[in-house]
């Protein structure tokens, strides 16, 4: 368990964290969703106490503190974070890089053979790494991380550079290491593919989670929304609010159209439906999904 009691991060005048608190359980893949710069990569640097903050504590385990010499070095044998590529030695092979992640954290770390197979690297695992594109590079990393195999694993932008097929076989290992208890927390301003295997997902804005949800949980509170995207956006609205003039409704900057369900009758709804059906656009009726939020709050 990892618990972030009322973390602050202060950088000058600017407030990056401003008082985050959540219990984060065993077991779980946290998605951690925010444009650039605006303080995922800060908090991951918390969790890992590259980033002391000014007020606040991490707690492991209902125990551990970054307080003492003692406590920092088993906090770092539960916990680690996915090597940026930038972090490869280019004249080391990829073999090398897994072996490094194997000693350092031996208390826990698993046989690099096992994870060249389940990843597909045996083909170039063996070769120094400037010969690597930037597809492998990141596989490299990420097999390093999973060597280590820690309780506690922070991921920044995992699925980047990556294929449609390695996505894929990511999530499913990530799958796999959720089910062993793992807890991991993945950063990410990508949004595809991160509905598919996060379990819960926080959005950060201003120092704080201004939206979270838990995917294991039935959706009943969310209101539900008619959406629709078109090139013709405008002169569809236009020509719905000919059937209902007072029509609320917002167009995102994903170029979707959505209206809150509750505001239609039954007639109402009927004639919006077949016309935009007749219409011919991409019509859904549901929850706001991720893209949805997004927009509305980093992009309006």
């Amino acid at each position: 368990m990892i618990q972030l009691n009322n973390i602050v991060v202060q950088f000058g005048e600017k407030k990056v964290l401003n008082g985050i608190t959540k219990t984060l359980n065993p077991g779980e893949i946290i998605g951690l969703v925010a444009p650039n710069g605006t303080g995922k990569s800060t908090l991951l640097n918390v969790l890992m106490n590259y980033v002391i903050p000014n007020q606040g504590e991490v707690v492991f385990d209902n125990k551990f503190r970054y307080t003492n010499k003692k406590n920092e070095a088993h906090i770092r044998s539960l916990i680690s974070m996915m090597p940026d590529q930038s972090d490869l030695y280019n004249h080391l092979t990829g073999m090398d890089h897994l072996h490094i992640y194997r000693q350092m954290w031996s208390q826990t770390s698993i046989d690099p053979n096992e994870v060249i197979e389940r990843l597909n690297i045996s083909h170039y695992v063996k070769n120094k790494t400037y010969q690597y594109s930037l597809g492998m590079r990141q596989r490299l990393c990420l097999a390093m991380q999973i060597v280590a195999n820690t309780p506690y694993m922070l991921m920044d932008e995992v699925m980047n550079g990556l294929d449609p097929d390695n996505v894929e076989l990511i999530s499913k290992l990530l799958e796999e290491k959720k089910k062993e208890g793992k807890i991991i927390i993945i950063a990410s301003h990508l949004l595809e593919n991160l509905e598919k295997y996060a379990d819960k997902i926080f959005l950060l804005k201003d120092g704080d989670f201004i939206y979270s949800r838990d995917y294991r949980e039935t959706v009943l509170q969310e209101e539900s929304y008619l959406k629709f995207s078109s090139r013709n956006n405008s002169k569809l609205v236009k020509e719905l609010k000919g059937f209902i003039p007072e029509l609320k409704y917002e167009e995102l900057s994903n170029e979707r159209v959505i209206m809150n369900m509750d505001q239609f009758s039954m007639d109402q709804f009927l004639k919006v439906q077949n016309h935009l059906n007749n219409s011919q656009v991409n019509l859904q009726i549901g929850v706001l999904d991720l893209l949805d939020r997004y927009s509305i709050y980093y992009n309006s």
